[in-house]
């Protein structure tokens, strides 16, 4: 569903009487508050985690040669990434291959902590150090940190999650897949019946919301993974 449709499902859900929304711009009054609960109910989803896998995109970037850090945008020497659409890194996911070989040349990149790749990349005679990066950190600014310091053209492919993001337009449609869409809809229900008072309402909703939720949680998060043995 778009956004103009789940806010006339949200109506239908609710009881509430008459038609519409017919558009979800320029309402105001009890279909402007409907929109608007919407919209929170699809926000209130994508914050539950940061991970879920329908927000996950990859990037690539080529590095300059002598330069470690590269910043979250999209000009030069940047990573690439908008500001705006960033959420978050997920950091064991980065490779490396030499821009002019391609990527039969590719590598995986470990990720170290950030005052690692500072104390051991950034001190004394290795700043000065240029190489194939093989390892790479986030810094408290979430740029890119590489280590060794690039000495060419290699292309960095690594992945993040976007940002939550809102809906304004009627044809926006939520990037959570199709049969979850029904979540935004019992979120939003809950919403109204806090604020109709209307309990019946609200317990329907969050019956429907929880049962969604556990499915979506399940399905939709990455695996869990078991980590090695210690010795």
């Amino acid at each position: 569903m778009d956004f103009l449709g789940l806010c006339q499902r949200t109506r239908q859900e609710c009881g509430i009487s008459g038609s519409g929304p017919t558009t979800v711009v320029g309402q105001s009054g009890n279909l402007q508050r409907l929109i608007d609960w919407v919209n929170t109910a699809w926000m209130d989803i994508q914050t539950t985690h940061q991970d879920w896998n329908w927000l996950r995109t990859t990037m690539t970037f080529t590095t300059v040669s002598g330069q470690a850090t590269y910043a979250l945008g999209t000009g030069a020497g940047t990573c690439g990434v908008s500001v705006a659409t960033f959420g978050m890194w997920n950091r064991d996911t980065f490779r490396n291959y030499p821009t002019a070989v391609g990527n039969r040349g590719e590598v995986f990149m470990d990720f170290i902590h950030f005052q690692t790749w500072r104390d051991t990349y950034q001190y004394g005679a290795l700043r000065y150090t240029t190489t194939r990066p093989v390892q790479m950190s986030i810094s408290p600014e979430k740029s890119i940190c590489l280590g060794p310091t690039p000495n060419g053209d290699y292309t960095i492919s690594g992945d993040y999650y976007l940002a939550p993001s809102l809906m304004s337009a009627d044809a926006d449609v939520p990037a959570l897949p199709a049969q979850y869409h029904m979540a935004i809809v019992y979120r939003a229900m809950m919403s109204y019946g806090a604020y109709e008072s209307a309990p019946e309402v609200y317990q329907r909703g969050e019956l429907e919301f929880g049962k969604l939720m556990r499915r979506m949680t399940a399905d939709r998060l990455p695996e869990a993974t078991w980590a090695g043995a210690l010795a």
